[in-house]
């Protein structure tokens, strides 16, 4: 019987405590978590000041881009999830 809930942690290095949600829903895509990451961590992405501003997520050293795929396709045997949030700053956008 397949799980509908995981424990899952994003970690971003500018901030001192982590994203943390212990019954994230396996139904739930990636954007969507993301959306409300960028939220927890008090983050937008955007132009400002020249620069274009954005955020990527990564499950190991593997940026995840299609932001469609649901959280359980990515979780790991433990029921878990540990994803890094990432900072990507382009000049002169």
């Amino acid at each position: 019987m397949a799980h509908l809930s995981l424990n899952v942690t994003v970690t971003y290095p500018a901030a001192g405590q982590p994203f943390h949600e212990k019954e994230g829903q396996t139904s739930e895509t990636l954007g969507s978590l993301k959306a409300r990451v960028l939220d927890f961590f008090g983050l937008s992405e955007g132009e400002e000041g020249g620069q274009r501003i954005s955020y990527f997520l990564f499950k190991g050293k593997e940026k995840l881009t299609d932001l469609s795929v649901t959280l359980g396709s990515l979780e790991g045997e433990a029921r878990a999830l540990h994803l890094k949030l990432v900072q990507h700053i382009e000049q002169g956008a």
